[in-house]
This record gives C-alpha cells, structure tokens and sequence, in this order.
C-alpha cells in the first residue's frame, strides 16, 4: 500500500517519494517564491508574539479532551505530557495570506485519501535556535486523534537540527518547499536533532486527525453526565 497521500499528490503533479515505508515527501509543495513569503511573514513577526500560540494551543487542546483547561494540574496527574521550554517557539499565521493557499493546495488531497480525516493546524510555525532540540516523542501519545503529521519546511540553511526516527535509524533535512507526511504512531517516534549555532529552523506543522474523535471520548463533559462520573 503506498503511503499516505502518494496518490492524491501524484495525481495533480506533485514528485513524491517514499523514503520509507509510510514516510512520504511530497517535493516543491510550495514555490520557492512561497517559501520567500513565508519567510517574510517570519521578519515581521515581533519576538514577543512568539510567546503566544503555544501556551494558548494547549489551553485549547486540554479543554477539548479533558474538559478542563489547567494545563499544569494534567501534567502533574500524569494525564497530558508537554514540551518543557516551547513557551517561544510556535506562532499562528492563520490570518496570512499564504497559509490560506497552502491549507487551500493540502486540504483537498486529504479529504480525497479519507473523508472521515481532517486538517488540525497547517497554520503554526515553529522556530528552533541554536541549542534546542525536540526530544523524541510519539504523537498519538500526546492526541490519539492524531493519524499523521505534515510538516513543511521553510529552510535548510540551520546546522544539524535534523528531525530523526528513533525506531528505523533515520535522519532527513528536507529541502525548503518540502512537506513531510508520516504516521503519528509509535512506530513513527521521531524528535529533532539539537539546531546547532547559525541560523534558526523554521517549519510549518499541522496534523491529519480523525472527525469528531472527542465527540464522545471519555473526557466529553457529556460522557461524564451520562455515565455519572
């Protein structure tokens, strides 16, 4: 079976390549004149409003599977993990024109491969400066709606800080342009490699997640009153 989004991409022209089984890149998903963009929006970014996105996604996220928003309290019941120190690194760019294309140039294939899938996000960047690293992770650990993570690369000029698999021994550094598209199972558990000193990696995530997966989940506030939890 070809991975995920293979054939609707090859379908509209797009060059794919399987790296590995269930490990897609689609390449040039965007233009290199759409990579510049993104990078403008990026300069105009104040360093303040990095500090933004983060804290409040996951205010949001808790609420919609807990039904409750004190993130602290779940992490310390051992109910949610975080990324300790990304407090600076997401920013939402869902007001931006160019976000509205790319969601617009993915959204389509998805629907396409699944019509019980949808997007979650494709509207965050994330930054790495020298000295981060994203520790390994699996994410359906974290949301087990999650079924795949698509990221989009926006350069290639940071040293190392390459995102890695921690079960299939492998390392990529995609070029700008590129989306990235693998499963959100443990198989898939990958980190990023420490961003060594010069210029910050900047990505553009999102999420392929299951419809309506917390409409009856065992957190619903409406599941709590029917069951008398």
């Amino acid at each position: 079976m070809s991975a995920f989004l293979k054939n609707e991409a090859d379908e509209v022209g797009f060059k794919t390549t399987e790296i590995y089984d269930k490990i897609l890149l689609i390449e040039d998903f965007i233009s290199q004149e759409e990579v510049q963009e993104l990078l403008n929006v990026i300069a105009s970014i104040k360093e303040e409003d990095w500090k933004i996105e983060y804290t409040s996604n996951l205010k949001r996220f808790c609420l919609e599977k807990f039904g409750r928003d004190d993130v602290e309290n779940l992490v310390n019941e051992g109910k949610f993990e975080i990324t300790r120190n990304w407090e600076d690194k997401n920013y939402n760019i869902k007001d931006h024109k160019i976000q509205k294309i790319i969601l617009e140039r993915i959204d389509p294939l998805i629907r396409k491969a699944n019509p019980n899938y949808e997007l979650s996000g494709m509207a965050v960047l994330q930054r790495m400066q020298e000295g981060v690293e994203l520790k390994s992770h699996t994410d359906q650990h974290t949301d087990p709606a999650i079924q795949y993570a698509t990221i989009l690369y926006i350069n290639d000029d940071y040293v190392d800080g390459e995102i890695f698999f921690k079960n299939i021994n492998l390392k990529l550094k995609p070029k700008p342009g590129s989306m990235l598209v693998f499963p959100g199972t443990e198989e898939y558990e990958h980190g990023v490699v420490t961003v060594g000193p010069g210029p910050i990696r900047y990505v553009l995530t999102g999420f392929v997640k299951i419809i309506g997966f917390y409409d009856n989940n065992k957190y619903n506030d409406r599941y709590i009153v029917e069951n008398g939890m």
